[in-house]
């Protein structure tokens, strides 16, 4: 078994999703890879199947609920190796998939490394081709649904997805890891955000493939995703840009705010009329006003930390 990489896969009631992902990791042409599903408290038996039908496989099971960034972090923390690569439970690989990232790891001395991810029921359509950071403080997947033939793709990425993303165990050392306030959505680019703060390198490796369901293993509402996107927006642009750029870029900030927020309206009117979304704009007003406190102690060990300048942060920015 590999000793220099570890996978780790947090997983909830998706335990058919889950042994199919398990699947395409004892596929793998690297050989066998040390891999810990993170039970993170399923009802459906998911620490049993591991057990029962991959047998290979570690399973850390979790007393309750904690959520994505809970069981990922538990899960970064129960292995040792050089590299670990974060896994979602309704990504499949191609068979060389973790051999090429780790070939390209070492080739390329980057720290932070994407494959590609696309439909696994349109397998001719980009999921994910890495991370890009806007100006504005919204991060985006590279080619999301974007045909394959003629894209052009990156070399040099912002960060990665952490569906399926290889890191070095160093940048959880010297940044940390994920921040459960995310929730879900933006914990990724939160975490690349302040790896490329560290000067650390991230690239997008297309020689190595991945299949994404789609958002099969969270199941959540559009209501609930936009009232995350748009809590979470505030808190990676507070926590993470610079001082200078958060003056320069000050108007796309504020206009991508006033998007997140008609966005938020929008889903929360549709699903329970207008006073209820007027209702949930503010409750979700206040909740950024409570995060406000961890967001600003955050920022000061960031900003203090960083080792490149806001103008190298800048020519890393998309428009």
């Amino acid at each position: 078994m590999r000793s220099d990489i570890s996978i780790v896969i947090p997983s909830w009631n998706g335990n058919k999703l889950l042994a199919e992902c398990l699947r395409s990791i004892e596929s793998q042409t690297l050989g066998r890879v040390d891999t810990l599903v993170v039970d993170d408290a399923s009802t459906d038996g998911t620490a049993e199947m591991v057990r029962d039908v991959f047998p290979w496989a570690s399973v850390l099971r979790l007393e309750q609920n904690s959520g994505f960034c809970a069981a990922v972090n538990a899960g970064i923390a129960r292995t040792a190796s050089k590299y670990v690569f974060l896994l979602n439970n309704d990504i499949t690989l191609y068979p060389d998939c973790i051999g090429r990232l780790m070939a390209a790891a070492e080739q390329s001395g980057a720290d932070l490394l994407a494959p590609l991810i696309l439909w696994r029921d349109q397998p001719d359509v980009i999921y994910s081709a890495g991370d890009r950071q806007r100006a504005n403080g919204r991060p985006e997947s590279i080619g999301f649904m974007s045909r394959c033939a003629g894209f052009a793709y990156p070399d040099e990425v912002f960060g990665v997805s952490a569906a399926a993303g290889l890191y070095r165990r160093e940048v959880f050392e010297r940044v940390g890891v994920f921040d459960a306030r995310f929730g879900t959505y933006f914990s990724d680019s939160d975490l690349s955000f302040r790896a490329r703060l560290a000067g650390f390198k991230a690239v997008f490796v297309r020689e190595a493939v991945a299949w994404h369901v789609g958002s099969a293993s969270l199941g959540g509402s559009t209501l609930k995703r936009t009232r995350e996107c748009c809590v979470n927006h505030a808190l990676l642009v507070i926590k993470n840009m610079p001082g200078p750029l958060l003056a320069h870029y000050a108007p796309l900030i504020m206009r991508e705010r006033l998007h997140q927020i008609r966005r938020l309206f929008s889903a929360a009117r549709a699903d329970r009329g207008a006073l209820y979304a007027a209702g949930e704009v503010a409750a979700t007003g206040v909740r950024i006003l409570r995060l406000m406190p961890h967001a600003l102690r955050e920022r000061r060990r960031i900003q203090q930390n960083r080792a490149v300048s806001a103008a190298q942060i800048k020519a890393l920015l998309s428009p």
